[in-house]
Order: C-alpha cells, then structure tokens, then sequence
C-alpha cells in the first residue's frame, strides 16, 4: 500500500514537473533592449550563447551583449502580447458628465404634518462637473446638476465640491468620489386650493465608487453607484386665507446608479 502510494505521488510530481517545462520558454535579454525567446541549445560556451526558435531557426550570442537570461512562462506572454493600449492623462483639466438613476425609500418628514404622498420615490439626474488632475490618483472639481424626484414631483439643482481617486494605473481601474455642497430647490406649483410661498434646498452629500474605463480616445467610462443626500422645507397657505398654512420639511436618502463620460 506504502509502495503504491509513493508511486502514485512521484508521477504526479513527474506530471507537473513536464508540464510545466512544457509551457516554458528561455528568454534572451541583450544589451540593446532586444528579447529573444526560444529554447537555449545545450551545451553552451563560456563565450556563446545558443538559441532556437520556435521556427527552428538557431541564433549565436556572446554573453558579452546579453544583459541577462530567464525562464518565463509562454501563455503568460501570451497574454500580455493581448493587452489593448489606452489613453491615459497624467495631469490636467478634466470633466466629468454623468446622467444617474436615483431611487429611495419614503422620505423623512420633519414638519410632523401629515402627507398621503410619502412613499417610495424614483427620479433621474443629469450632471457635470469640471476640475483639475493633479496626477494619477487626485481630482478635485466643481460641480453642477439638476436631480427630479418623480414621486414628490420636485426638482433640485446641487451645487457642490468633488474629490475622486483612482487606485490603479491599468485600463480598468476601481474609483471612489465624494460631493459636499449645497442643493438648491426649485419652485413648486401651486394648485388643489393650496398657494406656494417659500422653498429652499439644503445640504448635499453624494458619495460612492465604481470604476474607471480608459479607451484609445481621451474619453473614458464612468460606472458607479452611490449615496446621496439632501433635504428640502417648503411653506404653504391655503389660498384666501393667509392664517392657514403648513411647512413640510424632508429628508431624502436615495440610492443613485452613475453612466457618465470623462476627458
């Protein structure tokens, strides 16, 4: 049984062994930057070096001009030969448009007035914004956009600050962001015996991750999702009758899905 065992363990390794030998190459590195790669010829010189390619031609190299020689792995060059080149900007002016898809849970009301409308909500964005590269890995800009909310039927324009990082110099690379500003509310119609008389925004705050796609062009995607925040308070008056009215304060908590476009 010890017999058997041993034996069945020693061909496995024999197995990986060829194997591996199998998928690897020797790889020529010369002095002028040149790479060779085929199988080094056996036995080799104090002063030359063979190579055959995978042709079957031989080439003869003095070990003078060889920087050095190594063992690498076929498919995994392979591989690297398959890379797709991208533009990537070091530093610079860059901006950002993004249209999103936002969705939340009924909103908080902080009037303590009863609404009947107070349910889950959709609603749809459009923004851009504009700032500085500082390398690869830092953005700061300005932004501006206009967020609807659906269900409520109100409208806001957020004015903000973006910080963005990246973490990795390759064409796909993950990235988080972060929005702090001020978002601005547009004005609300009037109607069903009720006449608007005051509303504002509030404090902003989007911030999320996702990833970056780098193309040949100087444009890239932009995929992320995220959370925003904003609140609103608006005043109401019955209309002829200016000692009834009622303010609605709101706290909105929505999940937001970015699509946008960089240079």
């Amino acid at each position: 049984m010890l017999k058997s065992s041993l034996f069945i363990f020693c061909s496995v390794v024999l197995l990986c062994v060829l194997h591996a030998q199998k998928n690897s190459q020797d790889v020529i590195y010369l002095k002028s930057t040149s790479v060779i790669r085929g199988r080094i010829i056996q036995p080799a010189t104090d002063s030359l070096v063979k190579i055959e390619l995978a042709g079957g031609s031989i080439f003869v190299f003095s070990k003078q001009d060889i920087d050095s020689i190594k063992k690498e792995n076929r498919y995994k060059n392979k591989l690297k030969g398959l890379e797709q080149p991208y533009f990537r900007k070091e530093s610079g002016y860059r901006n950002i448009t993004e249209a999103s898809l936002l969705y939340g849970a009924k909103s908080v009301n902080n009037s303590g007035y009863y609404y009947s409308n107070n349910r889950d909500d959709v609603g749809i964005s459009l923004h851009t914004v504009n700032g500085y590269q500082f390398d690869y890995y830092i953005f700061m800009g300005a932004g501006v956009g206009v967020d609807r909310f659906i269900t409520y039927q109100q409208t806001f324009s957020p004015l903000y600050l973006r910080l963005a990082s990246e973490f990795l110099q390759k064409k796909v690379t993950p990235y988080i962001y972060a929005d702090v500003g001020y978002s601005l509310m547009w004005k609300e119609h009037s109607g069903d015996g009720i006449t608007y008389t005051k509303s504002q925004g509030g404090l902003y705050i989007n911030a999320g991750g996702g990833i970056r796609i780098y193309t040949l062009s100087r444009a890239s995607v932009l995929v992320s999702a995220g959370y925003k925040y904003n609140n609103s308070e608006t005043d109401w008056k019955y209309t002829g009758n200016d000692y009834y009215f009622y303010t609605i304060k709101r706290t909105y908590h929505r999940l937001v899905i970015n699509l946008g476009v960089t240079f």
